[in-house]
């Protein structure tokens, strides 16, 4: 059951908010406050590189991976069998607990991490530099993550920047942006509606990203950005940040990833169709 964090300390409230601890008024207020308010913002971003951390550290403890299809089966139950098997590294989710005990842990993880980091960078350079190196270590796909999480949450009139109805100008207006050119995949063979798109910023780099969504209403993403010169390394990786599975390709000095439910067993199917039409 979703609990109330009003009157709660704000790294709290900002913690019960990345567990998806609080109810959709809230969740609308504390998007809203990060969105204006530069200290929740830092307060924000801080967590996340804690996250971020401890999921990294977890990562490696973990020798076996696990493969995405026994993910899928779990989240859906009975009856999966998706047509292949990809093996990917996924940080299995804890039990929900009650607010305070997880609230609690989130705070003093968040101390612990943020005075050993602070020590060993404190060696190095001042404490400015703390939340630039910490951030460091995060990629494109997490920033694209965050992203997905909130806007797949976003109703119709708020799910874009730009309209499908845009049609063509869409096209111009993103390469020129990113510095990419492209062709808007039409992916209605594969029950996908294009949205329209958005423009966004990962590690520092604008990334375009087109938005579809299924006849369940679930929201799936194509974004790229430009990368290294003459990159033309076409294999597909597959990775999962929670619910959301993300499968990255390089291609002619771009880098693409669609993004989707992690449920979702024909993704990659979906992605050889994008990789083909983009």
């Amino acid at each position: 059951m979703l609990q109330s964090t009003k009157g709660l300390p704000l790294d709290v409230r900002l913690s019960a908010y990345l567990d998806g601890e609080v109810n959709e008024a809230e969740r609308k207020e504390l998007e809203q406050l990060v969105a204006r308010d530069d200290e929740a913002r830092r307060v924000f971003d801080m967590l996340q590189a804690g996250n971020a951390f401890g999921n990294k550290a977890f990562e490696e403890f973990l020798h076996d991976p696990v493969p995405l299809s026994l993910v899928r089966r779990i989240k859906q139950g009975p009856g999966v069998n998706p047509k292949t098997e990809r093996v990917v590294t996924a940080t299995p989710r804890q039990a929900k607990q009650r607010l305070w005990p997880r609230a609690l842990a989130a705070s003093a993880a968040l101390l612990l991490v943020g005075g050993s980091t602070g020590f060993i960078i404190g060696k190095t350079g001042n404490d400015d530099d703390q939340p630039l190196k910490m951030a460091a270590a995060r990629t494109w796909l997490d920033d694209i993550a965050d992203y997905h999480r909130i806007y797949a949450r976003q109703t119709a009139e708020h799910l874009v920047e730009v309209p499908a109805s845009a049609g063509g100008k869409i096209e111009g207006w993103l390469a020129s942006n990113v510095g990419v050119n492209f062709a808007l995949p039409d992916l209605s063979d594969k029950g996908l509606t294009f949205e329209g798109a958005r423009l966004l910023v990962a590690t520092g780099k604008p990334v375009a990203q087109l938005m579809y969504k299924d006849q369940d209403g679930d929201v799936f993403a194509i974004c790229f950005l430009k990368s290294t010169p003459g990159s033309t390394d076409g294999k597909m990786t597959e990775s999962m940040r929670d619910d959301i599975a993300m499968i990255s390709w390089q291609k002619a000095g771009a880098s693409y990833v669609v993004v989707g439910p992690s449920s979702d067993a024909s993704l990659h199917e979906l992605a050889t169709a994008v990789s083909t039409a983009i």
